[in-house]
């Protein structure tokens, strides 16, 4: 791509994007209103510094030339941050708004956060301070000694079912766990505001699975020894949730508390979609929380895609662009990708086992159990309504992640007509 405001006279803007250490040799520099971040070389972290104190972009040429004793195409490195996303064309060019044409690239395009993410970080840094992780892991260590205790408090599939009626038991189960889901993700998005970074609540696709993600892109620009906390904050909900609930039944099963049945049922609703959602978690072949703590934790940048396409090249041709990227990956990633593959693998299987045992085969009762009733009840009848409302909960869990994935085609196509509109 060229700029065509972009010469040896400019001055790009780059004195707001973060510039830190990631190894010996390697710097993230990213820029927190797009949410992008890029790692490059020390070269490229000298390059934002030299711009940063508002030389042209010829004196930063011949500067860096004297340091390293080869000429530097500066104009190349700056038309890369305007398509990694980190700067706009204006601000490639030095310019202000006003001199600029209307509106910023879409690559560049600044991110609208979630309002929970903007909260003050004083706020919110007592929920993961020491004392609280002490709770919180406390909490998961007594639900495990509870259920070692009692495995009668173990959760099952029929846990789903809160009262007799079918429909009404489904609707309050979705109900419940779409209302810790969120929660879950505001949990991570506190801990990201306590770190000093706000993030994005979107949809999205996991294997077969459809989920609410917190964008915490930002995380790249702290050292990794401060993202830990934002990654395994929900499931640090998730496990005093799960504490909430196995803690009075385990109390009622020992006659120390009497509790209504219905409510011993709803806390075992409570406790099936929070052990589903700690297992989930842990799946790290899903780009899970624990994938992140995973990947962070070996230094890997790109683990996930660089396992995907290793397997691919197996089965089929790479495309360039995926050759480029496989030919390019960080050495840590191609190392931990030999064994990292076999769980990627593995989740594959298990996936496909779900499905078969038990996805497809819930959902084709649920459908032929709806399906007589609506045709044997009374058009419009309660008994019927119910009977529509399983048939479209069935076919939205079945076609769900398809929507998620169609989203996402389309999301990145345009994308890629933006940057050939940039390129133009």
């Amino acid at each position: 791509m060229t700029i065509a405001a972009l010469d040896a006279t400019s001055r790009p803007s780059v004195g707001h994007l973060l510039v830190r250490k990631e190894d010996e040799d390697e710097f993230v520099l990213g820029n927190p209103e797009t949410a992008r971040f890029v790692v490059v070389p020390e070269a490229g972290a000298r390059l934002i510094e030299l711009l940063s104190a508002g030389h042209t972009v010829a004196e930063v040429a011949d500067l860096m030339e004297q340091e390293l004793g080869e000429p530097v195409d500066v104009v190349d490195f700056v038309e890369m941050l305007v398509e990694a996303g980190l700067l706009d064309e204006r601000e490639a060019a030095g310019q202000t708004p006003a001199e600029g044409a209307e509106g910023a690239a879409e690559p560049g395009r600044k991110v609208k956060y979630w309002a929970v993410s903007k909260i003050p970080p004083w706020v919110v840094k007592p929920l993961f301070g020491k004392a609280a992780w002490t709770f919180y892991v406390g909490c998961l260590v007594a639900t495990l000694v509870m259920f070692a205790a009692d495995r009668s408090l173990l959760p099952s599939y029929e846990d789903a079912f809160v009262l007799t009626d079918i429909v009404l038991s489904l609707l309050i189960t979705n109900v419940v766990v779409l209302g810790l889901a969120i929660v879950h993700e505001i949990w991570h998005a506190f801990a990201g505001a306590a770190a000093g970074v706000r993030s994005q609540l979107r949809l999205e696709r996991r294997g077969i699975f459809l989920v609410l993600e917190t964008d915490l892109t930002g995380l790249w620009a702290l050292p990794p020894a401060k993202r830990y906390s934002p990654f395994l904050a929900g499931m640090a909900f998730d496990s005093f949730i799960l504490f909430a609930a196995v803690a009075p039944r385990f109390a009622y099963s020992r006659g120390w508390l009497d509790l209504n049945p219905n409510v011993v049922r709803f806390l075992a609703m409570l406790v099936l979609s929070q052990v589903g959602k700690l297992a989930f978690q842990t799946m790290a072949y899903l780009r899970t929380d624990m994938y992140l703590v995973m990947a962070t934790a070996t230094g890997c940048k790109n683990l996930h895609q660089v396992t995907r396409l290793g397997l691919k090249r197996r089965i089929r041709k790479l495309t360039p662009q995926e050759q480029t990227i496989l030919r390019d990956a960080d050495a840590k990633d191609l190392q931990v990708a030999r064994w990292y593959r076999l769980l990627y693998l593995a989740g594959i299987v298990w996936m496909g086992w779900f499905a078969l045992n038990f996805l497809l085969p819930a959902v084709k009762v649920t459908l032929g159990w709806a399906g007589g009733v609506v045709i044997g009840a009374p058009i419009f009848s309660l008994y019927w309504w119910e009977g529509v409302l399983l048939v479209v909960l069935a076919l939205l869990s079945l076609t769900a992640p398809l929507f998620i994935v169609l989203r996402n085609r389309l999301r990145a196509r345009r994308a890629a007509a933006a940057f050939a509109r940039v390129a133009a």
